[in-house]
């Protein structure tokens, strides 16, 4: 069924970063794409690999000439998923831009994110809203760490940046893109675009539209909780960012 709200001369630019996805990138495009069909837009959807192992690089490369509204573009190294989205961005031909984790989270408030970026600059999936819902069946070590971690991180950016937003890091979110977007210096490389973003929004006293969710904490991941190399990465960046931004 057509959704009334939108007009044809509406475009998105849906940006997608991709590492080690070869179990469901294709089924994953496949299924986003089947759901844009349901609406009266135009669209792009960017594809950014970032130099995975897998077979991830010659699946894209493969969907790219099935559908002519696709773009692959493909890291020479591996750069971060921060990279890749700003990368991604930059090669947007919309103002409004949708930035999407891969395994396609919360796909069933895709409908809702997609009615709110034209009538709002900044609509994120809110975890942490008051009337979100984390199911709880079984959590595993790993499950109660990632959730802990995520709080702990969103504490200490409230503490030394006054981010209005508790949740940063959700998969999914769209904002229109600001004018002079190619010309910030961002510190974010690998982890934080998400945060860095939200910090550039909020000094212009924009706020998000916020969409709770009834939400699982993933059981598995690219997230590594106990790789002591990446996690030197991630408190080494996200200092560089609280001295940049810090009250």
């Amino acid at each position: 069924m057509k959704k009334k709200f939108l007009r044809n001369k509406e475009f998105i630019s849906f940006v997608i970063p991709c590492y080690n996805c070869e179990r469901f990138i294709e089924r994953n495009i496949k299924k986003l794409i089947n759901k844009l069909k349901n609406y009266k837009i135009k669209y792009e959807i960017i594809l950014v690999n970032d130099s995975s192992k897998d077979n991830t690089k010659k699946i894209l490369n493969k969907l790219k000439f099935s559908y002519n509204k696709l773009k692959v573009f493909n890291n020479k190294t591996n750069k971060g998923k921060s990279y890749s989205l700003i990368y991604g961005i930059k090669k947007t031909k919309g103002r409004k831009i949708i930035i999407y984790d891969c395994d396609l989270p919360y796909f069933k408030f895709l409908d809702k994110v997609i009615k709110k970026v034209f009538l709002y600059q900044l609509v994120l999936i809110d975890r942490r809203h008051k009337k979100s819902k984390v199911i709880v069946n079984k959590l595993s070590i790993y499950q109660i760490l990632r959730f802990l971690i995520g709080h702990l991180i969103y504490l200490i950016n409230s503490f030394f940046i006054n981010i209005k937003t508790k949740d940063t890091q959700s998969g999914l979110k769209g904002f229109e893109k600001p004018k002079n977007f190619n010309k910030i210096k961002f510190i974010s490389k690998r982890f934080f675009f998400d945060l860095e973003l939200l910090i550039i929004f909020q000094k212009k006293k924009i706020y998000p539209y916020s969409i709770p969710v009834k939400f699982e904490i993933p059981s598995n991941s690219n997230i590594k909780i106990f790789d002591l190399k990446k996690n030197i990465e991630i408190i080494n960046e996200l200092t560089k960012i609280i001295k940049k931004y810090k009250n």
